[in-house]
């Protein structure tokens, strides 16, 4: 996970796999950086290859904290796989998704 900012907004950048074994840890990044530099977030997927139930329940729990502080969350550029989940769970419906980085940060 890298983090930097961009025009007001964080950019996460997730990459390889993001599952039960280091959701946690992400879980606390993600607040860290919520603290550090604000309560609009983004979320680059580009190069996340993978993600269970437990990376998902992370990005829920962002997308949360950050709407109810009066921020956002946006996920960017996410694979096709990673798509198709947030496509199964409804998620895509509920959270911005943006089909690159560069989008996310013009919206």
């Amino acid at each position: 996970m890298t983090t930097r900012s961009d025009g007001g907004r964080t950019v996460v950048r997730l990459r390889g796999e993001l599952d039960i074994a280091c959701s946690e840890e992400l879980r606390r990044n993600l607040n860290e950086a919520r603290r550090e530099h604000g309560e609009h977030l983004v979320l680059d997927l580009a190069e996340l290859e993978f993600m269970d139930s437990g990376g998902l329940s992370v990005i829920v729990a962002c997308y949360k904290a950050t709407t109810a502080a009066g921020g956002s969350l946006t996920l960017a550029g996410p694979r096709p796989i990673i798509r198709r989940a947030l496509e199964i769970t409804g998620l895509h419906r509920r959270i911005p998704v943006t089909a690159t980085l560069d989008e996310a940060l013009t919206r």
